[in-house]
């Protein structure tokens, strides 16, 4: 990875809306990231924190009540100014989607081979005797056994790990230079979850593909990735390197989620969890979205959005007491 060349995805000050009869209902803050070429990125936060609508804000897959505002630029072109044909292009050839459940991402009424082969037929000039052999290939590519037999299976007659490697097939069937996994293991056993991280892995190893994991879990995050962006209430809260995030995390949401990891030595043991829910999109807090749940808080969190606070060299906390130690503050205004 060269740090010196121009990032393949750069998302800058990205907010996502969506229009009801109560007015503009805010899903995406202002959020601000980089992907760099070859790179696996974690986007990490519980559900509703806005991971899910940003993917689908750069597979140009919103829904028409939707509002997109910023910077989404891929390759040095920003996919908020192109037109629904010129993201048609982009999408499944040079930036590609993993669902979280294939079952239901998959068509059920075709056979997977046919899936697969779709993606070739609408970006590529391969005959139907090459694209049979590539589907074959990639069926092959993605660990599963007797491929032309597989190609003529229904989604249904296989199993969830299965499925999701052919959803992962159909995903880098062009070689795109972008994969983005939403919750790609969900619902898998663990040891299918150790199978699908070392596939994508290998991808990103053999084919250099950028990857945006998306995940609430951490500790599959701190397997695969190389950099982590922690969301919360449509804001990124803290970014960093994964190695540091694990070893210093900062924002005190982050540090939630670090203690809610569920520990051999915990065994037996009531689980840390953090106390109250996200917000919803319709919530309009004045203050830090995380001011609710936080041990730290203080009046200025209820009145001001704090701003990011650099720490060292990429990592980054949206907290006013970023780089301070917490062991010892107490909640200074209930």
């Amino acid at each position: 990875m060269n740090k010196g060349a121009a990032p393949l995805m750069s998302v800058r000050d990205l907010s996502i809306g969506f229009r009801t009869k109560a007015g503009l209902a805010r899903a995406v803050k202002g959020i601000s990231f980089d992907i760099a070429r070859g790179e696996i990125l974690g986007l990490v936060g519980e559900s509703g924190c806005g991971k899910t609508v940003t993917a689908l804000a750069m597979m140009g897959l919103l829904p028409g009540n939707s509002q997109v505002t910023g910077v989404l630029e891929f390759d040095l072109e920003d996919i908020v100014k192109m037109n629904e044909e010129e993201v048609r292009k982009l999408r499944g050839d040079e930036i590609s989607m993993v669902f979280q459940e294939p079952l239901t991402s998959l068509n059920p009424l075709w056979k997977v081979g046919r899936q697969i082969d779709e993606n070739l037929q609408m970006h590529t000039d391969l005959d139907r005797k090459a694209r049979f052999a590539r589907v074959v290939e990639l069926i092959n590519d993605v660990g599963l056994p007797d491929p032309e037999r597989l190609y003529h299976k229904y989604p249904h007659e296989l199993s969830g790990g299965m499925r999701q490697r052919i959803a992962i097939a159909i995903a880098i069937a062009c070689r795109p230079k972008l994969i983005i996994t939403d919750e790609p293991t969900t619902a898998l056993d663990v040891t299918i979850q150790a199978q699908i991280l070392e596939l994508l892995k290998k991808i990103n190893d053999e084919t250099g593909s950028s990857v945006i994991f998306i995940s609430h879990n951490l500790d599959l995050v701190r397997e695969i990735c190389s950099s982590v962006c922690v969301m919360y209430a449509g804001f990124i809260v803290e970014k960093s390197p994964v190695e540091v995030l694990f070893s210093r995390p900062d924002h005190p949401y982050t540090i939630g989620l670090m203690k809610a990891i569920p520990r051999r030595e915990s065994k037996g043991k009531k689980l840390t969890d953090i106390p109250g829910k996200v917000p919803s999109i319709n919530d309009r807090l004045p203050g830090c979205p995380f001011e609710p749940r936080c041990s730290y808080a203080f009046e200025r969190c209820r009145a001001e959005i704090p701003r990011f606070v650099s720490l060292s060299d990429d990592h980054y906390s949206m907290c006013f007491l970023a780089g301070e130690s917490r062991s010892n503050t107490p909640r200074l205004k209930p």
